[in-house]
């Protein structure tokens, strides 16, 4: 499947009359909304720019005050990385566009790591039963799945893994970057920076159910890390 880049000043709508052969034979390039930056008017707004309202701290090591692993400044949220665990939300969701834009800072060691969580369910753990969309470095668009089944991904470590599809569209530490994540029914895209790097369909969870639903979830793992502009669009 070819990679596709938003092109300036085109809409989706016009690419598809330019072109609707090449469109035709690959749906999943061409995502059911315009990607974006802004949330739009009916979107969910995950992250509110100040504190962790609508959020559950779970961390591995339960005797660190939960307050202590994240800090909000300019609308901008500061996961420390240490101990181990992840933010996640109140509530779950199912067929979505979310939006989460990320970024590591200047002097991050080249090792740094972190992940977008979706389908989130069953109880907390480390690591919760789920898709991890990858933010180790060099591979952000890789899905992880724990207790969820990708047919198309190889068995390595005894968890699914679909490698990212595009070459690296990561920008270098310190610079913004874009996840847009459809999840529809059993099918998830997932896009860097305009880029598709995924595409996976036919997702069960363990016990065999298509009905995909589940809270989001921001990682840490080890690495300081800042999230920001994080809302998602329900898909119809």
């Amino acid at each position: 499947m070819k990679t596709r880049r938003l092109l300036p000043g085109f809409t989706f709508a016009a690419l598809a009359l330019l072109a609707p052969p090449l469109l035709a034979a690959a749906p999943a390039a061409v995502p059911p909304l315009p990607l974006q930056s802004a949330p739009p008017a009916d979107a969910v707004i995950l992250w509110n720019g100040r504190d962790i309202s609508g959020w559950t701290v779970f961390l591995k090591d339960s005797s660190v005050d939960p307050n202590t692993v994240w800090s909000a400044r300019d609308g901008v949220l500061n996961l420390t990385g240490q101990p181990f665990g992840y933010l996640r939300s109140k509530q779950a969701y199912s067929s979505y566009y979310l939006h989460v834009e990320w970024r590591y800072p200047a002097n991050a060691p080249a090792t740094a790591n972190s992940g977008v969580f979706i389908h989130v369910h069953d109880e907390n753990a480390i690591w919760p039963s789920g898709i991890e969309c990858q933010l180790r470095t060099g591979e952000a668009g890789m899905l992880i799945a724990t207790n969820v089944d990708i047919p198309s991904a190889p068995l390595i470590n005894k968890k699914k893994r679909a490698s990212a599809m595009a070459p690296k569209a990561e920008k270098p530490f310190g610079q913004w970057n874009a996840y847009d994540i459809f999840c529809r029914g059993s099918t998830v895209d997932v896009y860097v920076n305009g880029v598709l790097e995924n595409h996976a369909e036919n997702i069960t969870y363990a016990s065999g159910s298509t009905d995909l639903s589940g809270s989001i979830a921001l990682q840490l793992e080890g690495t300081l890390i800042q999230f920001r502009n994080v809302w998602l669009e329900p898909l119809k």
